[in-house]
């Protein structure tokens, strides 16, 4: 089988063995992208837990990568190769850079902490934080009128 050099494939991995694939296809040369979250409690783990991105060169051949370790085969649907341009790759690393972001500022309050409003019509109140909720907002308690009230704001206005 010939390889397109210009596209990415998708292969799938043994389970838990994306590690082991792509270091092995790193020893072999074969250029290939293992998307991994960069912050937060995933740290270093596989945003695509089993499947790892190949671009084969003109000297790599189907049977070479396919009985690289770890690999179990690649993916496809029917008759047609899984493929992936360069673009649809860099929106990839785009959007986990974007995703990254946001974990990081998950990450910034648990539960029970103390927080300051920076601004609006609750500027300069102390309140403990609850939790996050979707669009980025969040949830508050705040003491106001000798009553504990639980307020959601936007999360980027807390510190």
């Amino acid at each position: 089988m010939e390889f397109r050099t210009d596209i990415f494939y998708l292969v799938k991995t043994k389970p838990r063995q994306e590690e082991v694939c792509e270091l092995n296809l790193k020893n072999q040369s074969i250029i290939h992208y293992l998307p991994r979250f960069k912050t937060g409690k995933r740290e270093g783990k596989p945003v695509f837990p089993g499947y790892v991105f190949v671009k084969p060169s003109h000297n790599d051949n189907y049977q070479q990568i396919r009985s690289t370790r770890g690999v179990v085969s690649f993916v496809r649907f029917e008759s047609e190769f899984a493929t992936a341009t360069d673009e649809l790759i860099h929106n990839i690393k785009e959007m986990i850079e974007f995703i990254d972001g946001k974990m990081d500022q998950l990450d910034k309050h648990q539960k029970g902490d103390k927080v300051f409003i920076k601004s609006g019509p609750f500027k300069d109140y102390n309140a403990i934080f609850e939790k996050y909720c979707a669009n980025e907002s969040a949830i508050i308690l705040i003491n106001f009128l000798r009553h504990q009230q639980r307020v959601k704001i936007n999360s980027e206005i807390i510190a």
